[in-house]
């Protein structure tokens, strides 16, 4: 599976270019970003692509230099969870 990289999102295709999982974030001011939304088919539920993608968010951000705030219910989830997103998060 390939995460691919779109304007604000990250997001998976199946084999007919379909898409199948995506993570929107919007960056606000210069140090902060959103993550809006996260959704996955329900074909991948359980296989942890919605936590492959919020991984790569914040592999995204920290390369900015940028905080997170995971508004999306799964982002928070994963975010709530997970220490190592703990000096990302605004």
């Amino acid at each position: 599976m390939e995460i691919l990289e779109g304007h604000n999102k990250f997001y998976v295709n199946d084999e007919n270019g379909n898409q199948v999982a995506e993570i929107v974030f919007v960056p606000t001011g210069e140090h902060l970003s959103i993550i809006e939304h996260t959704d996955v088919d329900e074909s991948l539920k359980g296989q942890g692509v919605g936590k492959q993608l919020v991984a790569k968010v914040v592999e995204k951000m920290r390369g900015e230099n940028r905080k997170i705030i995971p508004l999306c219910p799964f982002a928070k989830h994963e975010f709530d969870k997970t220490r190592e997103y703990d000096d990302i998060r605004a």
